[in-house]
C-alpha cells in the first residue's frame, strides 16, 4: 500500500507536487510506500514530513481518493496557507541529481490538465476541482 498527500493552498488555487525528471518527465504526488504496521494516515503524514520536510497532524487529512490497481494508493487531501514550496528532502534528495531531479512545485488546478500527473486518476480527479 502506498499513501499519499495532496496538500491544497486555497490563496494561490494550487497543489504541492513533485515534479520529476529522469528519462521521462512527470509530476507525482508526494507519499510512499507503507513500513509493516503502518495505518494509511500515518504512512502519509511520516512520507510527507520526509519528501519535504512539512510536519502535518492526522486531524489536517480527510481521505480524498482510493487507487486500487496493482498496488493500493490512497490518496489524502490537507490544506494550507503555506505558498513557498519547500526544498526536497531525505531519500529523494540523496537520489536526486542533475540526470535525475525531483522538485517540489505549487501547480494551479487550472493547469493540472497540462502536466503528465501521474497515476492519470488522480490527474483527472484533480481537474475537475471538485474535491
Amino acid at each position: 500500500m502506498r499513501a499519499r498527500v495532496i496538500l491544497y493552498c486555497p490563496t494561490i488555487k494550487a497543489v504541492l507536487l513533485i515534479h520529476r525528471i529522469n528519462k521521462r518527465d512527470y509530476w507525482v504526488v508526494p507519499g510512499g510506500r507503507a513500513h509493516k504496521g503502518e495505518t494509511a494516515s500515518e504512512t502519509a503524514l511520516r512520507e510527507f514530513k520526509e519528501e519535504l520536510g512539512i510536519k502535518l497532524a492526522a486531524r489536517d487529512l480527510t481521505l480524498l481518493y482510493q487507487l486500487d490497481q496493482d498496488e493500493k494508493q490512497i490518496f489524502f487531501k490537507a490544506t494550507t496557507k503555506l505558498i513557498r514550496a519547500p526544498l526536497i528532502q531525505g531519500e529523494e534528495r540523496k537520489r536526486s541529481s542533475s540526470t535525475n531531479i525531483y522538485h517540489p512545485e505549487w501547480v494551479k488546478l487550472k493547469d493540472i490538465a497540462k502536466i503528465n500527473l501521474m497515476p492519470p486518476q488522480i490527474a483527472a480527479r484533480l481537474a475537475t476541482g471538485d474535491d
